[in-house]
């Protein structure tokens, strides 16, 4: 295959849908070159067969009956993303009725309600004793000054365990 067949091969289609026309050169090439001669013919015998397709189809109404379904597959979505957002709105408005109530669904026949337990776990908490986060749970409900102008305790003002938690806290 030559420079010159590829140049004939990509301008094929272009010719065969009437852009254009062979110069003395090309069409002496496609005379000799049976290579070429087979693809220009095979691309001649497409276009017929296409241009034979294309008068039996209505462009009109096959371009509606797409429009129309495309149109159909669009609120067919929507009406579903809608459910499904619906659905999700419902279940979590269910969950955060049951949370502010602190009740659970019904877990037996006699319709009693199991108490929801609000838990928070805090890594920084895990690992304390029982003595410790009494400790911790007392520090919360102390008042946060006591009313005098004092910046607040220094370093010599704390006690080993408080020390020990000002040092954690610093470590991340």
């Amino acid at each position: 295959m030559t420079d010159q067949c590829e140049g004939l091969q990509e301008r094929m289609p272009e010719t065969a849908h009437g852009g254009g026309t062979w110069s003395a050169a090309e069409a002496a090439h496609l005379a000799e070159c049976a290579g070429c001669a087979a693809e220009w013919q095979a691309v001649q015998t497409a276009h017929r067969l296409g241009d034979s397709a294309a008068r039996r189809v209505n462009v009109t109404r096959l371009s509606g009956a797409v429009l129309a379904g495309v149109a159909r597959e669009r609120r067919t979505s929507r009406w579903r993303r809608a459910g499904w957002l619906s659905g999700l709105a419902a279940a979590a408005a269910a969950l955060a009725l049951l949370v502010w109530r602190g009740q659970a669904p019904a877990n037996n026949s006699t319709g009693e309600h199991a108490v929801v337990e609000f838990r928070l776990p805090l890594a920084e908490l895990e690992s304390l004793d029982e003595a410790q986060l009494r400790a911790v749970l007392d520090g919360l409900d102390a008042p946060l000054t006591d009313g005098s102008t004092s910046g607040g305790p220094t370093l010599g003002d704390l006690d080993d365990i408080q020390l020990e938690r000002v040092l954690r806290s610093l470590e991340g």
